[in-house]
């Protein structure tokens, strides 16, 4: 039987929070307050709020998926995931399982998507985003997620994509996510790594290449800077698994994990994971 849009959902999820990646939880690193099993209780609940979910609107599917997640996990393991997959997941639902494999068909529909969002789906995201109380928010002069939705949350995601990579997916056509899934399949295919020590390369690729959106509203630009200074002497130390440079990424996650979990890059993690649905439809071309 063929997988549905909802199980590719919860087995990116789930193989993204498998992965060991730095600052992170997974399966041998917790917070205080989350745990790799909270992650994937959510994703099974979200891959089923995915697939229940028969309107095709992006608004009532982050929503629903949203809800999904706090009644089942009792706390926000995958906003920024959830945001990211509901308009993959309503493009590849139109489009049917086997077109998708046709990444640029996936994502010529997904514009599609972005492009015909309306009012309603702008107050059921920022009401999904309510109900998640996401760390890091701040003070906004314009567009709050604590005052009514505008009529065009496209409007909000132009205005926040200036320091947010989850809202600049929507202001770009994915093409982050579509570029990343790439790099994935590429990385799998030439390097012969398996999937999860991909996901870990990549993930200290993109620490090194780019402040994490949830590290930098938390911690401002300068610690998040540093971050990604620090990652790029990581990659510089050593071939990736080599002695040199699993000392270097053992120091570099400890500087990350503070009881306030201030240094979890979770910004990068939604991402992969958004990538790592779309590498799932990918075939040879």
């Amino acid at each position: 039987m063929a997988m549905s849009v909802g199980d590719r959902v919860r087995i990116a999820i789930e193989t993204e929070c498998s992965s060991i990646k730095a600052g992170n939880v997974h399966p041998h690193a917790s917070f205080h307050d989350l745990t790799h099993e909270h992650f994937m209780v959510a994703a099974k609940a979200i891959g089923r709020a995915v697939d229940e979910h028969a309107e095709e609107s992006v608004g009532q599917m982050v929503l629903r998926s949203v809800k999904a997640m706090m009644d089942s996990a009792e706390t926000n393991t995958s906003l920024g995931t959830i945001l990211l997959m509901a308009p993959l997941a309503v493009a590849a639902k139109r489009l049917g399982i086997e077109e998708c494999g046709f990444t640029q068909v996936l994502q010529s529909q997904v514009r599609e998507v972005l492009a015909a969002l309306v009012p309603a789906d702008s107050a059921a995201i920022y009401e999904a985003i309510r109900i998640a109380k996401p760390g890091g928010l701040g003070d906004s002069k314009s567009m709050d997620v604590r005052e009514s939705a505008p009529e065009s949350i496209l409007d909000a995601m132009r205005t926040a994509a200036e320091w947010d990579d989850i809202a600049l997916q929507y202001v770009s056509d994915f093409e982050l996510v579509f570029s990343l899934s790439q790099r994935m399949k590429t990385k799998e295919f030439s390097a012969g790594q398996s999937k999860l020590d991909t996901i870990r390369c990549l993930q200290m690729e993109l620490l090194s290449e780019r402040v994490d959106s949830l590290i930098a509203r938390k911690n401002g630009l300068g610690f998040a800077s540093e971050v990604k200074k620090r990652a790029g002497e990581v990659i510089a130390a050593g071939v990736f698994g080599s002695d040199e440079y699993e000392r270097a990424w053992h120091a570099f996650d400890l500087f990350l994990r503070d009881e306030g979990h201030r240094g979890n890059p979770g910004t990068i993690a939604d991402l992969i994971a958004a990538a790592l649905f779309v590498a799932g439809f990918a075939r040879i071309q």
